[in-house]
């Protein structure tokens, strides 16, 4: 089973997150002003991430994995967690103001417009923060903990590297930026010694990326299909 669970989330996920990367580009073609609508879209997003996280869960448990939930929340892990959510914040600043031509990012498509999706984002958001760290920062890398004889870094880039192309959905620069990111959330559990902080800070930081910079982000988007 944990060879199934490693084939689908590290070739299936990416597969179908090309595919959808695809679909939305092609329709961009057709009707550059094209509208997605996203209650259908936080739904299946829901919908895939629980399912994923309950075979993560059967697969943990089949394979007596010791996933460490708890985290030790002390001055030093939650000083790691500001810091890393100011860093990415910072990094997606900078990304935003120097990027003002790009025309790849599909990210303004799943962000919401209407109160009625933000509620929808807000709880998609939160499925997302709690089963991703559990299923990559969680079951997968133990899984590539043990097929790499305990190397920890490097299963926690082969981790990074899969939870990267997981999120193709929004385009090949971001699987890129995303990456490093996944690294920072490996860090937050080796310095917490558990996935909860990981979870939370997950969280609040795609909440903030919304908060601060969507607005501009499908302003730009607007601005280029004109």
């Amino acid at each position: 089973m944990s060879l199934l669970f490693m084939i689908l989330v590290a070739a299936g996920l990416p597969l179908l997150s090309a595919l959808s990367y695809r679909n939305i580009r092609q329709l961009e073609a057709e009707d550059a002003q094209v509208q997605l609508a996203k209650a259908p879209i936080y739904l299946q997003s829901m919908a895939l991430q629980l399912g994923l996280a309950l075979i993560a869960f059967f697969t943990a448990r089949n394979g007596r994995l010791q996933l460490p939930f708890t985290s030790q929340f002390s001055a030093g892990t939650i000083g790691a967690a500001v810091l890393f959510v100011t860093l990415a914040l910072g990094l997606a600043w900078y990304s935003q103001k120097t990027n003002k031509e790009d025309t790849e990012s599909t990210l303004h498509h799943l962000l919401p417009d209407t109160w009625r999706d933000r509620i929808l984002w807000f709880l998609a958001v939160a499925v997302a923060a709690f089963c991703e760290e559990y299923v990559y920062r969680g079951v997968l890398f133990q899984l590539l903990l043990e097929q790499t004889g305990n190397a920890w870094w490097l299963a926690a880039l082969l981790s990074a590297i899969v939870f990267g192309f997981g999120h193709g959905t929004q385009g090949e620069k971001a699987i890129l930026q995303i990456i490093p990111f996944a690294l920072g959330f490996h860090a937050l559990v080796f310095l917490s010694k558990g996935l909860l902080l990981p979870m939370i800070v997950h969280f609040i930081y795609n909440i903030a990326v919304e908060l601060l910079f969507g607005r501009k982000i499908k302003e730009q988007a607007g601005e280029k299909n004109q």
